[in-house]
């Protein structure tokens, strides 16, 4: 497959995705400080060094670029409730977007239950609580209406982005077999994608570059942990988001997608009782983990898909 095919295949942030909430998620990305330390958290919240703050205006800049927006626009981290303007955060969003639209993607409430009931639906929300106890049960007494859709009573697995497609010996198909690496063969993946199918576009803030908008969850992450690449990024203005793959996003999927392992759906890495970090040598600067003690591989060998799909915003059920 060529890049024009793949792009034609693939999802813009303004195009209807099926299945998902609302028909779309739109993240605006807080800050990846968080208090957990999840193997092969997608945002870097594993990592060391110091986590970006959006500020209030930054925030309010990226709500206002959505207007129009028909998808879940999601508060997301990082757990969004450690960023320090959260209260203002919520205030902010909620006059912008109805509750219906709101969702937060979020671990544990910090005290903060009683706005995110205010502000969030939890029917579009992602609360993963990552097997904490305390977590659940602040969830659940301070927001009521989110008990039936709280998850993480086990532990989650995630599948390792940080294992470059262009790194692997070979690369793994849905058919089961593996197949020489060629662009061709990524780009016949790459246009498959579940990120790209059925999760979601994000907004964020990329150190010395400001705010940016990014097709892709993890193609942004990238670019937050990766300060020394091109800055490819979107400006945040109003209607960003309704620009084609073609026209607006090629060079974005041109870069970071080679670079992604999403597209392979490895083996995942249990959230919280993993034994390693995965990495590839593309990654291998992003071993500076908040565990010192951390292990970690780097390799070039993957493994055949393991899943039907990398990842499922709404295993509780379409809402």
């Amino acid at each position: 497959m060529n890049e024009t095919k793949c792009l034609s295949k693939m999802k813009s942030p303004g195009q209807v995705r099926h299945g998902i909430w609302r028909g779309g998620v739109m993240q605006i990305h807080v800050t990846r400080a968080c208090d957990l330390a999840c193997f092969g958290c997608t945002q870097g919240s594993n990592l060391g060094g110091k986590p970006v703050m959006i500020s209030k205006a930054e925030f309010e800049q990226a709500c206002q670029s959505l207007d129009g927006y028909f998808g879940v626009v999601g508060m997301f981290g990082g757990n969004p409730a450690m960023h320090p303007d959260f209260e203002e955060l919520c205030d902010i969003m909620s006059r912008y977007f109805p509750y219906a639209q709101c969702g937060i993607w979020c671990n544990h409430p910090r005290g903060k239950g009683e706005i995110m009931r205010r502000t969030f639906n939890p029917r579009v929300s992602n609360l993963n609580v990552h097997m904490s106890k305390e977590a659940w049960d602040e969830f659940a007494k301070t927001w009521p209406e989110c008990r039936p859709v709280l998850k993480g009573r086990e532990d989650s697995e995630h599948s390792p982005w940080q294992f470059a497609m262009i790194d692997m010996d070979k690369l793994p198909f849905p058919d089961g077999t593996m197949r020489e690496n060629t662009e061709a063969n990524r780009y016949e993946l790459i246009s498959q994608c579940d990120v790209n199918q059925k999760w979601s576009a994000i907004i964020c803030k990329v150190p010395n570059k400001g705010l940016r908008a990014f097709f892709c969850e993890i193609a942004g992450a990238m670019a937050m942990l990766k300060p020394d690449w091109p800055d490819l990024g979107i400006e945040v203005a109003p209607g960003w988001w309704r620009g084609s793959m073609a026209e607006t996003f090629a060079k974005q999927m041109e870069y970071s997608c080679h670079r992604c392992g999403m597209p392979t759906r490895q083996q995942g890495t249990k959230a919280m009782g993993g034994l390693f970090e995965i990495l590839s040598p593309e990654h291998a600067d992003l071993a500076h983990f908040k565990d010192k003690k951390r292990e970690f591989q780097v390799t070039t060998e993957a493994g055949p898909q393991v899943r039907d799909h990398a990842t499922d915003y709404i295993e509780n059920g379409q809402r």
